[in-house]
């Protein structure tokens, strides 16, 4: 299941850089090099320019690295693209967008701290730029900095009212930080500006869920699937809403289709598995959290939903295998704890069920505390001796 999903202002590729390239008329390398439709075509004609060396103008070799950069990062080799700013930097260090762009790069390989960096450098360049702020809030709350992400959206929207991202990406830091009211106003004025932004209505819908409205997150992620029809995770998440709602026939078919569209998608498995089990029908359940561990076998819960299936059957060794495996994977997950008691309480284990429940009810599980006082009154009621009888009355 997607999560709040990243509304990065993508520049690269979008915002030209100055057209100050001098001689180019009847040059087929510049127009490779400046087209934007072929990345193969752009990379050769830049190289080509490159290659002449100082017979090209400083801002010239400039438009050239920059461009090649832009291809790069569309064709995923960031090494290759962050090389080709730095060359842009080298030759005209005084271009915010240059680091705007270096730092989206540098946050697509997971180095946040270049990326701040490099807008830092692009807002004090030009601090009038709202998708730099934009830009810097999305590595804020990357790093788990809520607060400086919401400063920047806000700044952001203070210089550009009409900025859809930057109210979708502080929707989602409001999210984050559990502010659901806050986080739909954003969605709903980010797709009143913008509105077919497909991500602010799954947002949306994935805010909508958390609060509990399932029905508003299901008119949300219908949006969102009319306007990508290949979007799995609104499929996954759709058919979350129908579960939670009760209309498990919907929720499968949703889950169906996520899986057609993604079949290594081990939510959908993991999700259409919980409703094969709701509705009892256990063997379905089973195959479909063989596939979930298949595809993610380091997911705890989904040993232990399998767990739930197999002793819903009767199948206890079994039930109890996926109940170790969960806590070897998780020792932190109650749930595992108090399903793996049951199984030992039926098993007439008593002592290893009470560690059990004892262990779930210091994890946090509250309702392990009522399985506990079960086993330790008929562990007690084992220990208590036999009341002896009334002596015999003499005759």
């Amino acid at each position: 299941m997607r999560s709040l999903t990243l509304m990065l202002v993508l520049l690269l590729g979008a915002v030209a850089w100055p057209p100050a390239v001098q001689a180019q008329q009847n040059d087929r390398a510049w127009d490779d090099c400046l087209q934007f439709q072929d990345r193969d075509r752009t990379l050769t004609g830049c190289s080509e320019i490159l290659g002449r060396g100082n017979l090209e103008t400083a801002t010239n070799r400039a438009d050239a690295f920059y461009n090649r950069g832009n291809a790069h990062y569309a064709r995923g080799n960031f090494d290759a693209a962050i090389r080709d700013y730095d060359e842009v930097i080298r030759l005209d260090p005084h271009f915010p967008l240059t680091f705007i762009d270096r730092g989206i790069t540098h946050h697509a390989r997971g180095n946040l701290d270049l990326a701040i960096r490099d807008f830092d450098e692009a807002i004090r360049l030009n601090p009038r730029l709202a998708f730099a702020f934009v830009e810097r809030g999305i590595a804020h709350r990357a790093r788990g900095n809520l607060d400086a992400a919401i400063r920047d959206y806000d700044e952001a929207i203070r210089l550009d009212p009409r900025d859809a991202e930057a109210f979708s990406n502080r929707g989602i830091a409001h999210h984050a930080r559990g502010n659901l009211d806050a986080a739909i106003r954003d969605y709903d004025e980010a797709i009143r500006l913008k509105p077919g932004q497909m991500l602010a209505f799954f947002n949306r819908g994935l805010a909508h869920y958390a609060r509990g409205n399932f029905e508003a997150a299901i008119r949300d992620f219908d949006e969102t699937i009319r306007l990508d029809p290949r979007d799995d995770a609104a499929f996954v998440n759709r058919g979350n809403a129908h579960s939670a709602r009760g209309n498990r026939d919907a929720a499968i078919r949703d889950y169906d289709q996520a899986i057609r569209l993604n079949p290594r998608d081990a939510v959908a498995f993991f999700n259409r598995g919980l409703a094969h089990f709701h509705r009892g029908n256990f063997e379905a359940a089973i195959r479909d959290f063989d596939e979930a561990i298949h595809l993610d076998p380091r997911d705890a819960m989904a040993f232990v939903e399998r767990g739930n299936a197999h002793y819903a059957r009767g199948n206890l060794d079994t039930a109890l295998r996926d109940y170790n495996e969960a806590i070897s994977l998780d020792p932190l997950e109650a749930l595992a704890f108090s399903n793996r008691g049951l199984v030992y309480e039926r098993r007439g284990n008593l002592s290893r069920a009470a560690a059990d429940f004892r262990e779930a009810l210091r994890l946090g599980r509250a309702r392990a505390k009522a399985d506990l006082d079960r086993v330790e009154a008929a562990l007690a009621a084992q220990r208590r001796p036999a009341r002896p009888g009334n002596p015999p009355t003499r005759p």
